[in-house]
């Protein structure tokens, strides 16, 4: 009897404050292995493609203009579209992730709520009327397209009150009716194919510095705001009742994180049309990773997301090559199954 109960209080007296630790050190490991990966891929990016480089030539096409050839391949060519890679999934994983944070809903994501079909129909209809536009004005309408989806999105599901259960439903919704507006654009378009092609499925092809420069005026603000919303976040997983007592106005913080995720998403859709997943499958791997403390879960979900599309990236190119896929359907790919698991084993 007294082995027995010993244990138990060795388990929480001692063993608990070692654990601690070694538990850190754990997820500061996988984190650190998560960077190594996406710096592996990063350079493989570089190197690999229609046409292959040699990691001589990838250094040189960095720091000199030797090599003609490889400096327009990597400069012009491959590492504008890295960084984009890097910029969609770091923006998709980090709106996943304030999207389950704030309705508390494991299958939250930026497709499921509609809010990207809302950014890829503003997308859709300026590039349908004017195939010419510049980036610039492409990403400005996604990103009015995303705030004003989330803004729909939250006067629906608000009733006094916002439900997440309402947010959810109407998001499908919103998902189905925009998305049905957008293929109506693109088929009366004389560019159907084309143009569905990246919107539908998502995907990097063509992908250049201009959609990077039309990015970053919304994306470094967006992602500030979304890292200082995470001690909020932290809050609100205690209970609207909780969080209210606290100081915290529930509503509008709920109104500020679907504007933010709006924001983000939209600069996502702007560069890489509809890519479905990696704001589902990413904050859940951050989670398991890192717990779910929003103060480490929104950076190792933005880690997570680069590494998940730049990956998806260079797959796409590589699988049919000198052809490549829609890198949307690796994340799908990924996702999907994903998906099945957790309404299977975790809604």
């Amino acid at each position: 009897m007294t082995s027995v109960a010993a244990s138990p209080a060795a388990e929480h007296g001692v063993l608990a404050p070692r654990a601690v630790p070694r538990a850190r050190r754990g997820a500061v490991l996988i984190v650190v292995l998560a960077g190594v990966a996406l710096f592996g891929i990063a350079f493989a990016s570089l190197m690999f493609g229609a046409v292959d480089l040699s990691a001589g030539q990838v250094v040189s096409g960095f720091t000199s203009s030797s090599d003609l050839f490889a400096r327009n391949v990597v400069w012009e060519i491959r590492y504008p579209r890295l960084l984009d890679a890097m910029v969609v999934g770091a923006s998709l994983a980090v709106a996943g992730a304030l999207l389950q944070g704030v309705t508390r809903n494991p299958l939250a994501d930026p497709t499921i709520f509609g809010i990207s079909a809302a950014a890829a129909l503003a997308s859709t209809a300026v590039l349908v009327f004017d195939r010419t536009v510049a980036p610039w004005v492409v990403t400005l309408c996604a990103v009015g397209g995303g705030l004003a989806g989330a803004g729909i999105l939250f006067v629906i599901a608000w009733r006094g009150v916002v439900s997440a259960v309402r947010l959810a439903l109407a998001g499908v919704a919103m998902s189905a009716f925009f998305g049905a507006i957008m293929v109506g654009l693109l088929a009366s378009s004389s560019t159907f194919l084309q143009t569905s092609l990246g919107f539908l499925t998502g995907g990097l092809y063509g992908a250049d510095w201009n959609d990077f420069h039309a990015a970053l005026p919304y994306l470094i603000p967006a992602l500030g705001i979304a890292f200082l919303l995470s001690g909020r976040l932290n809050i609100l997983a205690l209970g609207d009742d909780v969080a209210a007592g606290l100081g915290v106005r529930t509503d509008r913080t709920r109104l500020l994180v679907l504007a933010v995720a709006g924001v983000l998403t939209a600069v996502s859709v702007s560069i890489a049309g509809l890519v479905s997943f990696v704001g589902l499958l990413c904050p859940h791997l951050a989670r398991f990773t890192v717990g779910s403390d929003n103060r480490y879960l929104i950076p190792v979900s933005g880690l997570y997301g680069a590494l998940l599309v730049s990956g998806g990236d260079l797959l796409a190119r590589l699988l049919i090559r000198p052809s490549e896929i829609p890198m949307g359907i690796i994340t799908a790919a990924v996702g999907a199954p994903f998906l099945l698991y957790l309404v299977r084993f975790r809604s």
